[in-house]
């Protein structure tokens, strides 16, 4: 009875105990999900301030701790944005933050994609000299040169190709459909140089 009576008596301390470890955010699980929306918010943050041009702002939010390479969904990657935008002092901040040169995002690409298909022929430089793969292929969002040359962007074309593109580097899109630099080419400038340089319709091997 000695032992029961004494059991007892604990119960309204550990019920006490168990409320504390319920209601400390720094316990068990609920710590994550807090980080996890931190860190959300500050990549959209960074994601906002890069697509309006802002260069103190991505500096300042840099210096916070945002995490340059977070992916949004529909956004892509902070240095995909900066890339899509033309905004080559941003381009140039996040690669010295460490952003990734090549990562990708489905359904946004990748930095080169995206400098490749608005024309950004500075901004892809750049990435080219910072190590970019001109032959990376994004599933769903091909390669540097096919969207360079679906938009006619000759002058990158011609860059891509300097830095390696591969003129018959072919990928399935949209349901099987094949696709290659020249085939997806409609300018005819575009057309004579890719084909000039051993570019085939369809460039299967």
């Amino acid at each position: 009875m000695s032992a029961l009576r004494s059991f007892i008596c604990l119960l309204p301390l550990l019920a006490m105990i168990g409320c504390d470890l319920q209601t400390d955010p720094s316990v068990g699980s609920e710590a994550a999900p807090a980080n996890a929306a931190t860190g959300r918010q500050d990549g959209a943050a960074l994601l906002a301030a890069v697509d309006r041009g802002d260069l103190d702002a991505v500096r300042r939010l840099i210096g916070e701790g945002a995490d340059p390479d977070t992916r949004i969904r529909g956004d892509g990657t902070a240095l995909i944005q900066a890339s899509r935008r033309g905004h080559l002092d941003i381009v140039d901040l996040l690669l010295r933050s460490g952003a990734g040169v090549d990562a990708a995002s489905r359904g946004d690409g990748n930095p080169l994609i995206a400098a490749s298909m608005s024309g950004h022929q500075d901004v892809a430089e750049r990435l080219l000299d910072a190590g970019a793969d001109a032959n990376a292929v994004v599933a769903g969002d091909e390669t540097p040169l096919i969207n360079a040359a679906s938009k006619g962007h000759l002058g990158l074309v011609e860059l891509l190709v300097a830095h390696g593109a591969d003129v018959n580097l072919g990928v399935d899109a949209n349901m099987g459909e094949w696709r290659t630099p020249l085939n997806q080419a409609r300018a005819q400038p575009v057309r004579a140089y890719l084909v000039a340089r051993g570019a085939v319709e369809d460039g299967r091997r």
